[in-house]
């Protein structure tokens, strides 16, 4: 009987490593055809963007533009909460899925998509207190390979932002 059951366990563990290497090879596939759409993008727009940098690493699918900039240096942290106006269209869109208008939510950084926890504390861009960015963002840094309804977005968008940062309270 216990030998049945450590068999049984052993197969279904061995399944269950299949799938996480089947799952990373799809991630890295979506990742490459992300990152060249963007690249495509970035080149056919003529856009003067820059890489996010997390660390050390090289995020390639995060880049930005800076479209004003601002007067203020602001200190961001995982926890700082951000007062943003912000429009969100799926990269080639012009039609924004979110726009906040004259109203600005603020979200603790640590609550946000990867792309723009990323962004916010990347060491090669910083933001200041009323700058405007272009925020480009892979699916990987956004909602990833699951549809969002509420916004209508399809699995594995790449996702086109326009911020404002208005404060930084921490």
């Amino acid at each position: 009987m216990i030998r049945a059951l450590a068999i049984c366990f052993l197969v279904f563990a061995l399944a269950g490593c299949k799938k996480s290497v089947t799952g990373l090879a799809q991630s890295r596939e979506q990742a490459a055809i992300d990152d060249r759409r963007i690249q495509e993008y970035i080149d056919a727009n003529n856009l003067v963007a820059t890489k996010v940098m997390r660390g050390n690493a090289d995020t390639t699918g995060i880049w930005f533009v800076r479209t004003s900039p601002g007067t203020t240096n602001a200190l961001i942290t995982s926890s700082s909460l951000l007062t943003l106006g912000y429009a969100g269209r799926l990269l080639g869109n012009n039609t924004a899925f979110v726009q906040t208008g004259d109203f600005h939510p603020a979200f603790r950084l640590g609550e946000m998509i990867k792309g723009w926890q990323y962004y916010f504390l990347n060491k090669n861009g910083g933001i200041r207190k009323g700058e405007k960015i272009r925020l480009i963002i892979a699916s990987r840094y956004a909602y990833g390979p699951y549809e969002q309804p509420v916004y209508n977005l399809p699995a594995d968008a790449i996702l086109d932002f326009d911020i404002e940062l208005f404060e930084v309270t921490n």
